[in-house]
């Protein structure tokens, strides 16, 4: 995914240039939360799933905001959560002997822009001998997905506290947690893609040497469910493609590290199918499970429900210009076989 920049302001007019003013940025979405950051922060923990669960957001020195989210089964009280963590921030620092103020006076996010009707700003000072000198944040009730949203940006102690002030407004405006027409953003790392809220995610790990996201979508409870294997989606990527290659082509690494590798596919490389992806020529390797009670199975309940399910399809690509190898793994049943395309559709690897 390309960094964006902000649209520079009229300077000659003495307005003063936002703290993110001519900052290249990059979307962070994860379990339908989308923000658009600095480039260099990237996620630094995650936790749940799109009901409940959390995400921290670092820079290189360190935790700079973090995103919480649950779908209560009654009403909550906006005001009194945040009155109950801020009142929690200032029992540690009493505890701490630090100085603590909060500040009830705010708007960094407006309701009316974010179209939230329950929606609360808040923030919070202190001096320089703990983790975080100041944060600010913004707590919201989501009629759309249900869920009660709270996010947390906290300040550097090189920083002064107006200034931090400033970047909150400017990124929280941008979060959001309603995805997009039954699908969610997933991006970070500089890798993007949509994939159907259905898919739940199922792997995620993100290494300086290989980025592996997987989701899966559970198979059919039911008669349409026999013999079937869930739906999945993923997504692999190997940095540094020269070294990684040494020389070598692509095909015979990925005959290795992609196909061979797979303790759960047999797949063999269909040099008789090509594809282009972002300018890309593809490899594709297609197979059945390794299983061969699974693959009976399969069979079996295909023949007698008068089915057919598909072979899973492996995409390999090297991309010259970011310098990676991704590998685009799918398993979908017939119906589902365009969810592959329009996932792909939404995908830039450089």
């Amino acid at each position: 995914m390309k960094p964006t920049k902000s649209a520079p302001s009229n300077s000659s007019h003495g307005g003063s240039l936002p703290p993110l003013w001519g900052r290249a940025r990059h979307l962070i979405g994860w379990q339908g939360m989308t923000l658009c950051v600095p480039t260099d922060w990237n996620p630094g923990k995650v936790a749940g799933n799109r009901e409940k669960g959390d995400v921290r957001v670092d820079d290189p020195d360190g935790a700079r905001i973090e995103i919480r989210w649950e779908t209560p089964k009654n009403e909550v009280n906006i005001e009194k959560t945040v009155d109950n963590f801020i009142s929690s921030l200032a029992k540690d620092a009493k505890k701490q002997k630090r100085p603590f103020e909060s500040r009830g006076d705010l708007n960094l996010v407006s309701k009316h822009k974010k179209g939230k009707k329950r929606l609360v700003s808040f923030g919070w000072t202190s001096d320089t001998s703990g983790a975080a000198p100041c944060g600010y944040g913004v707590a919201w009730s989501c009629e759309h997905c249900k869920r009660v949203v709270v996010a947390h940006l906290l300040g550097q102690n090189h920083e002064a506290p107006r200034r931090v002030e400033r970047v909150a407004q400017e990124i929280l405006q941008s979060l959001d947690c309603d995805g997009h027409g039954g699908w969610d953003t997933w991006s970070a790392f500089e890798l993007q893609l949509d994939i159907p809220e259905e898919f739940p995610i199922a792997r995620s790990q993100m290494l300086v040497s290989k980025l592996d996201l997987e989701w899966v979508r559970p198979k059919p409870i039911g008669l349409y469910g026999w013999g079937r294997r869930a739906e999945r989606i993923r997504v692999q990527r190997f940095p540094v493609a020269n070294v990684l290659l040494e020389g070598k082509p692509l095909d015979e690494w990925a005959d290795w590290n992609i196909a061979f590798k797979n303790k759960g596919l047999s797949l063999s490389r269909r040099d008789d199918e090509t594809m282009e992806l972002n300018g890309h020529e593809c490899l594709v390797y297609r197979g059945p499970v390794r299983d061969p009670r699974a693959r009976l199975s399969i069979l079996f309940f295909d023949l007698i429900l008068r089915r057919r399910t598909p072979q899973t399809r492996v995409l390999v690509w090297q991309c010259e210009e970011s310098n990676r190898i991704f590998a685009f793994e799918s398993e979908m049943s017939a119906v589902n076989e365009h969810i592959p395309g329009d996932v792909l559709a939404s995908f830039d690897c450089h």
